[in-house]
């Protein structure tokens, strides 16, 4: 079967949760070819070095740099019908009866008009739509002008994946139920595509968070209510949605998902991959993720100087790509104004995780948001005691085999770490236990068969229903 998975910002061979699954799968399905479209940020490139046999291509697709003009002029009759389709798609954006099948209707005629490669929003006066069909929906709060353009020119930006050409698949696997999801949402509406969507976190729950400090109060509101809405049409189109945990399972159920249709699919690790090894004699933390606002790197830096109090020889290494260049900066500067240059290392990009873990004595997980936390399951894969924050699917993850602490507090945090780095029987009493958790709960055998069987269903049940076209309709 041949399989077009869809990420946004993961590669697979990238250290970080999406990646690592990614990997995972592709390696571990080796009775199917994939093709990876990557949504990313203009300065991300695939992956250098070899690939697996069965993925046979890695397409970037660059959704902040402005689209490729299409062949086509845009007609009065063409700009004329995308501010139709944009009008239904603002409308259908708010909570109501029936706003779903307007919010749908809008978003597959804005497909159609991206057939051509083209944006299906040239020349449109977005800015005024949204202005007006949020007044007239009594949305709070107030849209003035201001936020009004900048909600405009982010919804422009998410829009842009309905001009990926659809892949030349059986099936579509979006990781996401945001930008990677419309994608297959075109394909299917385009070629008849069937997709399933896996969210081994919750897209929406991370854009409440990621959006509470960035935006006003109005754009944030634009945002979520486009990406609820999007979500929710996800949920409904889909033939099938994957959890990676109960967690994430309740808030797809919670924004529209039919619980028959939902299935939880619980993370794997190759233990191969993850070999134990011993640990180092210095007083080691180790960090391992993007580095970015949501991952929290800042509580991290802050207990960590409250460690130094009482270990002064500790140590601390953070390993992964820089995926916020102002927040890595910040976070540096923290560096610098606690002293910790000396004891403080960023290691940045990794080929393979494994040894970042075993480079450790303890590993710590900081972010304010949580589906699956790979970092957490590798390092337990790889017997190292470990410190989360109790958020998401964290506490299904790690049960009773780690330390758990609240997010975003720094004195928490620096208690369990001193904990662990001054009880040496107390660590390896945690790091045993973490493997054989791992080993019974999330073996990499239970999530390929499971996948496995998925692919197959989707393909069987979609068979000769597949349709070119489906429900375009609109004029250009």
């Amino acid at each position: 079967m041949r399989v077009a998975l869809i990420t946004e910002s993961g590669y697979p061979y990238r250290p970080g949760s999406l990646s690592s699954w990614c990997r995972q799968l592709i390696r571990g399905l080796d009775g199917h070819t994939f093709q990876v479209i990557a949504l990313t940020d203009r300065d991300s490139a695939p992956p250098a070095g070899p690939l697996p046999a069965n993925l046979t291509q890695v397409t970037p697709v660059p959704v902040w740099e402005p689209p490729a003009p299409g062949p086509r002029r845009i007609s009065r009759r063409t700009r004329r019908a995308a501010t139709a389709a944009a009008a239904l798609l603002c409308q259908g954006m708010h909570v109501g009866e029936n706003q779903a099948s307007v919010f749908r209707d809008g978003l597959v005629r804005l497909t159609r008009l991206a057939e051509d490669g083209g944006h299906p929003l040239a020349g449109v006066p977005l800015a005024r739509i949204l202005a007006t069909t949020w007044r007239a929906a009594g949305a709070e709060p107030p849209l003035g002008p201001a936020d009004a353009h900048t909600a405009a020119v982010l919804l422009e930006h998410a829009l842009r994946p309905l001009s990926v050409p659809a892949p030349d698949a059986d099936l579509t696997h979006p990781t996401s139920s945001g930008l990677a999801l419309l994608v297959a949402l075109a394909a299917k509406w385009r070629e008849g595509v069937p997709f399933l969507l896996t969210e081994l976190g919750v897209y929406l729950r991370q854009r409440y968070l990621d959006y509470r400090d960035r935006l006003s109060p109005a754009v944030r509101a634009v945002m979520l209510a486009f990406f609820r809405a999007l979500a929710g049409l996800g949920y409904t189109e889909a033939a099938v949605v994957v959890a990676g945990s109960r967690f994430t399972q309740r808030w797809q159920i919670r924004h529209g998902a039919h619980p028959g249709k939902v299935v939880v699919i619980p993370a794997g690790v190759d233990p191969a991959e993850f070999p134990v090894r011993p640990e180092p004699t210095t007083p080691t933390v180790v960090w391992v993720g993007r580095i970015e606002p949501l991952q929290d790197l800042d509580t991290v830096l802050e207990a960590f100087y409250r460690v130094r109090w009482h270990l002064p020889a500790a140590r601390l290494r953070v390993v992964g790509p820089v995926a916020d260049v102002d927040y890595h900066a910040r976070c540096q500067q923290r560096v610098r104004r606690l002293g910790l240059t000396r004891a403080v290392e960023f290691t940045g990009k990794v080929t393979h995780p494994a040894p970042a873990y075993a480079s450790g004595q303890v590993v710590v997980r900081s972010g304010t948001t949580e589906g699956v936390p790979y970092p957490v399951l590798e390092a337990m894969m790889s017997g190292r005691a470990t410190v989360s924050t109790d958020v998401g699917a964290a506490a299904e993850v790690v049960g009773d085999a780690g330390l758990l602490v609240p997010a975003g507090d720094p004195a928490a945090l620096s208690q369990a770490l001193v904990t662990l780095l001054t009880d040496a029987r107390h660590r390896r009493a945690l790091a045993a236990a973490a493997v054989r958790r791992v080993q019974d709960n999330f073996p990499i055998d239970l999530m390929l068969r499971a996948y496995r069987h998925v692919y197959l269903d989707v393909a069987d049940r979609a068979g000769q229903r597949r349709s070119p076209a489906v429900a375009l309709g609109g004029a250009r």
